[in-house]
C-alpha cells in the first residue's frame, strides 16, 4: 500500500495530466476554465489543505460555494484515483 503523501502526489500528478488535456479544447480565457482550475489545484491537496482551503472558501464565499467546490474537487480525486487503478504501474 502507498503512503498517503504518496498517493496524494500521484493523485496531483493525475489531476494534472487532466488538466492539461482539457486546456488543449477549452477556452483558457473563461471564468468556467479559471474556475475550473481553482477546483483542479484544490483537488490536488491533501486532506489537511483540502480542508483548510474549504474552509475559507466557506468564510469569503459562503457554504454554498464552499460545498460545490468540495464536491468538484472530491470527485476530480475520485476520477484520478480510477485513472491510478487503471494505468500500468
Amino acid at each position: 500500500m502507498l503512503l498517503p503523501d504518496r498517493l496524494d502526489h500521484r493523485i496531483a500528478e493525475a489531476i494534472k495530466h487532466q488538466i492539461n488535456t482539457e486546456r488543449e479544447e477549452a477556452d483558457t480565457t473563461s471564468a468556467v476554465w479559471r474556475a475550473r482550475c481553482e477546483v483542479a489545484q484544490v483537488a490536488m491537496y491533501g486532506d489537511r489543505e483540502r480542508s483548510v482551503f474549504i474552509s475559507h472558501i466557506s468564510e469569503s464565499r459562503g457554504s454554498a460555494a464552499a460545498r460545490e467546490m468540495q464536491s468538484q474537487a472530491e470527485t476530480l480525486r475520485t476520477n484520478a484515483i480510477f485513472f491510478l487503478a487503471r494505468k500500468p504501474s
